[in-house]
Parts: C-alpha cells; structure tokens; sequence
C-alpha cells in the first residue's frame, strides 16, 4: 500500500507516523497504546528508540544515510 503524504511532510514525517502507531515489543509483545519513540541522529543515522514499559526491552529502529547497508 502505497502511503499517501500531504504538502509540507517528508518521508520521515510519514516514517515517525508509522512509528507512532502503537508500538509492539518484540520480546513480551505488549502493546504500548501511548507509547512513543526517541530519536537521535548520529555517524549519518538516524535511530528510532522504544523502551517497553512492561518489560524495559529496547525495541531500535534504524535509518542510514550513507548508503551501507
């Protein structure tokens, strides 16, 4: 499905939304209604965080920027 972005948003705006959407944690798999993610860009990357509240598992997502995979 292809995401549809309004004027003004970029990739990454549309990225944080999807991350917005009530994150799961891999490791208990509770569902963190109001939970939200940190971000910090470093070394040409930028990375996602998610802290579970249930069981502090690190849930990271991360975006490079120099073409490396």
């Amino acid at each position: 499905m292809a995401a549809r972005r309004s004027a003004g948003t970029t990739a990454l705006d549309v990225y944080r939304d999807r991350l917005r959407e009530a994150p799961t944690c891999p490791e208990c798999g509770y569902t963190d209604d109001g939970g939200d993610w940190q971000t910090a860009y470093r070394e040409q990357q930028l990375v996602y965080r998610h802290s579970c509240p249930r069981c502090a598992a690190i849930d990271t997502r991360v975006l490079r920027f120099d073409g490396a995979k």
